[in-house]
């Protein structure tokens, strides 16, 4: 049993899930934990629970938006004929004019106090609110402009993105839990797909440096989940000058198209045309931004926690067997 154990140890110190372990033997006692130890590695290396990855990148209150727009020089949000499963924040003096028909599945919060800078143009929009005053607008955009500039400084794996092309974490540059990528050009089509395969441990940033990008093309993610890949756009400041991204796969004519992942461009004018998109935009700088032509849009699922609710489950079935063993008349 001290065998099993210490083997189930190893491979779960591996697998970077030591603190689950320790938790599950307070819990549960050597014996019990022996198997359920197991039972989490052997989870974890068949993807049936989710890897929780140290010191990766966090986009902290961004991951209660799906559209942050930074709203500098009093500039506007166009939104018509899309769908957003999420909420929609607006920063600084920002404006935003709901042209529709658009069914925004969330809140749509403003920093600023109501200056009359929302307008709802059709009596068919869906959407919560509008809030104001909402300081999660500003923490949110904070954490994520901070995020750009920290993660824009890391050097990364040189690749050049031309018509399908095919990135695995385990050749970036490796800084804590993330693999930093340098994007050096940037040349798709709607027909071209841009795969990333995971490592199972680290997350995967893409650093447009300086770079404008038409994303266009599709995205197949493998062993990573939307909000675990970030495009980051890099450059300019204070909210100008940094390069340009728009955002069209053709989704709304063509159904099975998506792009995947976040996107983050603080100081350079964004658009989100005809794209089905399951992931988050965050930027827009002092600039309109564009969110129109059928576009649909979703946030990631927050995972449920497969490690809390096996470890329970097992935990509660090997105390009740300790249990039995103890109540157990002895011959």
């Amino acid at each position: 049993m001290k065998d099993m154990y210490c083997q189930a140890v190893k491979i779960s110190q591996k697998l970077g899930i030591e603190a689950q372990i320790l938790r599950i033997r307070s819990v549960a006692g050597p014996i019990a934990s022996t198997r359920l130890i197991a039972a989490t590695a052997l989870g974890v290396l068949f993807g049936l629970l989710p890897l929780h990855r140290a010191s990766a990148f966090s986009i902290g209150g961004g991951s209660d938006y799906a559209i942050l727009f930074e709203g500098g020089g009093g500039n506007t949000m166009q939104v018509t004929n899309v769908t957003v499963n999420g909420n929609v924040g607006v920063g600084n003096t920002g404006n935003l004019t709901d042209s529709g028909p658009s069914t925004i599945n969330g809140r749509i919060d403003f920093s600023a106090s109501n200056t009359g800078q929302f307008s709802n143009n059709n009596a068919a929009n869906v959407f919560t609110g509008p809030f104001y005053n909402v300081a999660a607008v500003t923490n949110a955009l904070n954490d994520v402009n901070s995020l750009n500039t920290s993660l824009g400084g890391e050097s990364g794996t040189d690749v050049n993105i031309n018509g399908s092309t095919t990135i695995n974490a385990s050749a970036g540059m490796f800084h804590g839990s993330d693999s930093v990528f340098n994007v050096t050009g940037f040349n798709t089509t709607n027909g071209d797909t841009l795969t990333i395969n995971g490592d199972g441990v680290h997350d995967v940033v893409l650093n447009f440096n300086g770079l404008s990008a038409n994303f266009n093309n599709q995205v197949m993610l493998n062993g990573l989940t939307s909000d675990h890949v970030l495009y980051n756009f890099v450059g300019g400041s204070n909210l100008t000058g940094g390069p340009t991204l728009q955002i069209n796969d053709n989704g709304h004519n063509n159904p099975g198209n998506l792009v995947q992942g976040d996107f983050l461009d603080p100081n350079g004018a964004i658009s989100i045309t005809n794209t089905n998109l399951l992931g988050r935009v965050f930027g827009g700088d002092t600039h309109d931004i564009q969110v129109v032509s059928g576009d649909t849009i979703n946030v990631p699922e927050a995972p449920t926690s497969g490690l809390l609710i096996l470890g329970s489950v097992l935990s509660y079935l090997g105390l009740r067997r300790l249990s039995r063993i103890k109540a157990s008349p002895r011959l």
